[in-house]
């Protein structure tokens, strides 16, 4: 029974749990759907939700021709690739092209450690993009082959826009494989300044705590210089003591 149910979980089979939240993260029945919607606790995915304003959407660069429209997600999706990349290594970032209501402007981000992800949402949540308010959850989807149209990828989805399976917004491969090179770059002078500033506090740390030595050894020495110099004056004032006794 449980091997059973452990096959199905996610499934269609499944009775309980809802196949297209386990999948895709998202849900066009939302709360009103009649099977189960396990929102993880922690992931290595993140879901901005709405984020991104689709052509389509209301308010959306609807005005703009093709060329302005790719151009203009282009420069979101540096944006934000940038700006997540500060949290950690990005193992994929994913722009939804779905339009209806539950999927429409969705950003994926799926990091390669689940503590990268944590941060980034503990930052990120509340803050504000382009006027756009930024509300961010942790999504169950971890592999994105099973959550995307493979129709869509092929340019072939008879359902459009409003397929229920994700629509990953193309980009071209040079400009990702610069911005994962940006970010490296970025994260090893990150860690480089880190580590001049651990430097930095450590020699503070120790130049602080010889200090008391130094005026103790300081002191020190004073007091054997006084007290040598009072040894002298002593055995002076004797030496003309002595002289004095003798020439009487």
């Amino acid at each position: 029974m449980a091997k059973h149910l452990a096959r199905i979980h996610g499934t269609e089979e499944d009775k309980v749990n809802c196949p297209f939240y386990f999948k895709i993260g998202a849900c066009r029945h939302s709360d009103r759907c009649s099977r189960l919607h396990h929102k993880p606790a922690f992931s290595q995915t993140l879901l901005f939700q709405h984020l991104y304003k689709h052509p389509s959407a209301p308010g959306g660069p609807s005005n703009m021709t093709p060329a302005e429209q790719l151009e203009d997600f282009l420069s979101f999706y540096e944006d934000m690739y940038m700006e997540l990349s500060k949290f950690g290594r990005l193992e994929g970032l994913y722009v939804a092209d779905n339009v209806g209501d539950h999927m429409i402007g969705h950003v994926y981000a799926k990091f390669t450690d689940e503590e990268e992800a944590t941060d980034c949402l503990q930052v990120m949540h509340g803050r504000y993009y382009n006027g756009r308010l930024i509300l961010v959850e942790y999504s169950p989807v971890t592999d994105f082959r099973e959550a995307r149209c493979r129709d869509y990828d092929e340019e072939n989805c008879q359902r459009g826009g409003y397929c229920n399976f994700l629509h990953v917004r193309p980009v071209p491969f040079p400009l990702l494989q610069s911005l994962e090179d940006d970010a490296e770059a970025d994260r090893r002078e990150t860690a480089r300044q880190e580590a001049e500033a651990r430097s930095s506090r450590k020699k503070r740390r120790r130049e602080e705590r010889d200090r008391p030595r130094s005026r103790s050894n300081h002191r020190e020495e004073e007091d054997h210089h006084h007290h040598h110099r009072s040894s002298s004056d002593r055995h002076r004032e004797s030496s003309r003591s002595s002289r004095s006794r003798r020439d009487s």
